[in-house]
C-alpha cells in the first residue's frame, strides 16, 4: 500500500519511526559504542573491537538479517533490526544474534516482555535451516527493547530476563546444572537529556533527547562520550524526533481519551461517552493505517495488534474506510 498524495484510493498516514530508528541503530559506530552494555560476550570490549565483530559495509552500517520472519502457521512478523555478531573465542568465533527495537508505548495492551519472548522464539527457530539437527550450532539471541517513554518510575532503568537452571528442593544432584544460556531479553527504560552521565544509558538519553537540536547533539557526544558520527545520522535523528512527538502526542491522547471514556461510563454521560470513544476510534484508525501501509497487513491483522477490545473493530474499519481519499 502507498502513501497517500491525494488521490482516490490511498490512504493518508502520518509519519512513522521505524525507518529513522533503523538507520541511526544500523550505524556501525554507534552500536559498537553500545553493545557491549548489553551483550555479555561484549562486557569490557572495546568499541574498536566490537566494530570488529559486526558486518559492516563499506558506509560503516551494519548489514542485517531480514527483518521478517515468515511461518506458514502464524504469520509473519516484522523486526526494526537483527543482525550477527561473531565474536572471536577459543577455537571458534562465537556467533550472537541481536534484535534491537524501538518502542514508543510502554503498554500497549499486552506485556512488552511477551512479545519480545515471542520474538526471541521466532528468531531461535529460524536458525534451524542453518543448523540442522546439529543444536550445538544454536546462537544465543538477544532481543534488546529500547522504551523511550516509560511508564512511571521506570526512567533511566535496565531490567534484563534470561533462563537459568536449578534443581528443585529435595531433587538436587552433585552433577552442576548444565547451562541453557540461548536466549536474553532486555527491556531499556530512556530517561532525559543529561540522565545517567557517561554511561551507555546517558549516551542512548543524547542520542534519542528531543530537547536539543542536531548542532548541539554533535558536540555532546564528541565530547561527553568521544563519539564522531557521520552528519547524516543526525538529520535521521531530527527526522526521528519530529516523528516520535506526533506518535507521542497520540499515545498520551489515546490514554487521556480512554480515561476519560471510562469516567464518562461511570458516570453515565452517553454525550461524553459518545465523543470520547469517536476520539479514541480515530486514534486506533490512524495506528492501523500506519501498519497496513508500512508492513502491507490486512485490516484485520493491523486491528488485532493494537490490543483494544473486538467491540471496536466495525467503528475502526469504518473509518479507516473514512480516512482514504
Amino acid at each position: 500500500m502507498n502513501k497517500g498524495t491525494g488521490r482516490k484510493g490511498q490512504i493518508r498516514t502520518e509519519p512513522y519511526y521505524d525507518q529513522p530508528f533503523k538507520q541511526i541503530m544500523s550505524d556501525g559506530t554507534l552500536a559498537s559504542n553500545i553493545l557491549g552494555e548489553f551483550v555479555e560476550e561484549l562486557k569490557g570490549k572495546d568499541p574498536e573491537f566490537i566494530l570488529s565483530c559486526l558486518d559492516l559495509t563499506e558506509e560503516k552500517k551494519i548489514r542485517m538479517r531480514a527483518s521478517e520472519s515468515s511461518s506458514a502457521v502464524n504469520g509473519p512478523i516484522y523486526r526494526d533490526l537483527i543482525f550477527d555478531l561473531n565474536i572471536p573465542g577459543g577455537k571458534e568465533k562465537v556467533r550472537v544474534i541481536v534484535n534491537l527495537e524501538a518502542q514508543l508505548d510502554p503498554d500497549p495492551g499486552y506485556p512488552l516482555e511477551a512479545r519480545a519472548m515471542y520474538y526471541l522464539g521466532r528468531a531461535i527457530s529460524d536458525q534451524k535451516a542453518d543448523i540442522g539437527h546439529d543444536y550445538s550450532r544454536l546462537s544465543k539471541v538477544y532481543s534488546i527493547w529500547l522504551v523511550m517513554e516509560p511508564q512511571k518510575g521506570m526512567s533511566n532503568t535496565i531490567t534484563r530476563y534470561r533462563m537459568v537452571g536449578s534443581y528443585d528442593d529435595g531433587f538436587e544432584s552433585t552433577v552442576g546444572v548444565r547451562p541453557c544460556d540461548y536466549a536474553e531479553i532486555i527491556m531499556v527504560h530512556l530517561g532525559k537529556l543529561g540522565d545517567k552521565y557517561h554511561t551507555t544509558l546517558g549516551l542512548l538519553n543524547t542520542v534519542f533527547s528531543n530537547s536539543i537540536g542536531k548542532e548541539e547533539r554533535i558536540r555532546r557526544l564528541e565530547e561527553d562520550y568521544k563519539i564522531v558520527l557521520n552528519t547524516s545520522i543526525f538529520d535521521e535523528v531530527e527526522e526521528l524526533m519530529v516523528n516520535l512527538d506526533e506518535d507521542y502526542k497520540r499515545y498520551m491522547t489515546r490514554l487521556g481519551r480512554e480515561e476519560g471514556l471510562a469516567e464518562g461510563l461511570a458516570k453515565g454521560e452517553s454525550r461524553g461517552e459518545a465523543k470520547e470513544r469517536a476520539v479514541t476510534v480515530s486514534i486506533l484508525a490512524d495506528k492501523v493505517i500506519k501498519d497496513m501501509e508500512r508492513e502491507s497487513l490486512s485490516f484485520d491483522a493491523s486491528f488485532d495488534r493494537t490490543g483494544f477490545p473486538e467491540e471496536y473493530r466495525k467503528e475502526v474499519k469504518a473509518a479507516v474506510d473514512s480516512k482514504a481519499i
